[in-house]
């Protein structure tokens, strides 16, 4: 028999039995001063501002007239507006843009805010200043038909998700950032989940195009986000051409 070997492993499962306890120990130990700093009205989680700071800028797309369909890629319209993150229950600016922070109603933040389930969140987006809903058709009280014109608004059209409840979210691909945001963020008049799609791009910008979209965004659905940065991942183009 190999005594030195088997006293190895022995020694091995000792000390795995005196850690556990150990570890437990120091958890509790943790536990009870966090519960000591809370019962004296002191905060000593980091700030998160230290995770995702108000120097963030959104990520930079790049512009083409033409590109072809490809793989692995999402759809979605370029919304005509202001680039903004809006930053809910985080101190500083509501909005910050490519170039610091970014001026929007108070209420649009507001709106934004009652719709966000969570505590803090880095959300990105476009303030669209003159979004117009399709107009309707509609009976007047003589029982004929007319289409009832819409009203302009300013509207924050959501698209993606940077950080959440002081968790970024950053090198997360895409599409799973997205799948958040849809968790988080309910619609509202005043608050829009952008569309996309991850099939028939050519044919849905067709249909974005015949909605007043002149532009579309083609995305890598497996792309983290770059803050401040200019990347092939984020293409907005005029037109689709065949897939290559």
């Amino acid at each position: 028999m190999a005594w030195g070997k088997g006293s190895s492993n022995s020694e091995r499962i000792h000390h795995g039995h005196l850690c556990a306890p150990l570890r437990q120990y120091r958890t509790c130990v943790r536990i009870l001063e966090r519960l000591f700093w809370l019962s004296r009205g002191w905060d000593t989680r980091p700030k998160l501002k230290t995770v995702l700071g108000v120097d963030l800028a959104p990520q930079r797309p790049r512009y083409a007239r033409e590109r072809a369909e490809v793989a692995n890629h999402i759809l979605e319209p370029d919304w005509v507006g202001k680039r903004a993150l809006a930053r809910v229950g985080h101190d500083g600016p509501h909005f910050v843009g490519y170039g610091g922070e970014v001026e929007g109603p108070r209420e649009l933040y507001d709106a934004i805010v009652a719709e966000a389930r969570c505590t803090t969140a880095i959300i990105d987006g476009v303030l669209v200043a003159d979004w117009r809903d399709e107009s309707e058709l509609e009976l007047g009280p003589d029982g004929n038909a007319f289409v009832r014109k819409a009203s302009a608004r300013q509207i924050f059209a959501a698209f993606d998700l940077l950080e959440v409840d002081g968790e970024s979210l950053l090198e997360i691909p895409l599409l799973e950032r997205k799948r958040h945001l849809e968790g988080l963020l309910i619609p509202s008049v005043n608050v829009r989940l952008t569309p996309f799609v991850t099939r028939g791009l050519r044919s849905w910008r067709e249909t974005l195009v015949a909605q007043g979209f002149h532009r579309v965004v083609l995305k890598n659905w497996n792309s983290a986000y770059a803050p401040g940065r200019t990347t092939d991942d984020w293409l907005v183009v005029e037109k689709i051409s065949g897939a290559r």
